[in-house]
């Protein structure tokens, strides 16, 4: 009786140590994010408006979708002291770089899904060019994305000349502070699309950490002690 007992307890005991564990794990990310003087800093969030880009499946529109990871991001950086202004996802992308210029916004991050040809894959940034503050935040996205996506990194790439003839992306072009657009992954793939509607949460937690460190690098005399 008395080793049933034992082994009915030390059972209940380790449960409730891997319920612990497993909690503790869950709350760290949150608890290692950088935290800011209140709205001394401030991010241009613009996910995509494309809402005829309709990806495989369950997916819906990228317009959606993103929007979706916005939401989710908004109170995570809003929480850590960021500013953040949101684009009205009715607007054009040229109102949008119009809004971060006027209101002078420290960084610009513009986030969207890709598509192709529904077999292509991969997550990859685009900053205008390579060198400069832009591209170190395009690759803090890139790293942060791969932590949590398991298909092909395609990397971060220059925007300047994506549609030949030095026709740029618009918005990295045309913001006045440093830039990145991100690909998230592929919404007409199958496995890519489905992934990132299983996906919302750790996407935006993953952007807004890649926002976070970027900010910490950049701006420490903004941190909070």
């Amino acid at each position: 009786m008395k080793s049933k007992l034992f082994t009915a307890f030390s059972f209940a005991l380790l449960l409730s140590l891997a319920f612990a564990f497993s909690a503790n794990a869950q709350d760290a990310p949150k608890t290692q994010l950088p935290k800011f003087k209140k709205n001394a800093l401030s991010l241009y969030l613009s996910p995509s408006n494309q809402i005829r880009n309709i990806g495989f499946g369950e997916y819906g529109s990228e317009k959606q979708r993103m929007n979706e990871v916005a939401d989710v991001m908004v109170p995570i950086l809003e929480k850590q002291g960021i500013k953040v202004y949101r684009n009205d996802p009715e607007k054009s992308i040229r109102d949008y770089t119009a809004e971060a210029n006027k209101y002078n916004a420290d960084l610009y991050l513009a986030v969207h899904s890709n598509a192709f040809n529904g077999k292509a894959r991969g997550t990859e940034v685009y900053c205008h060019r390579k060198g400069g503050e832009g591209e170190r935040f395009a690759k803090l996205i890139n790293e942060e994305l791969l932590k949590i996506y398991s298909g092909p990194n395609r990397g971060v790439r220059e925007s300047c000349n994506r549609y030949g003839e030095g026709k740029p992306m618009h918005e990295p072009a045309a913001s006045n502070m440093p830039a990145c657009l991100v690909e998230i992954a592929f919404h007409d793939n199958e496995e890519d699309g489905n992934w990132i509607i299983a996906n919302i949460d750790e996407i935006a937690l993953a952007l807004s950490r890649a926002v976070l460190l970027h900010f910490a690098q950049e701006h420490p005399d903004q941190l909070l002690k």
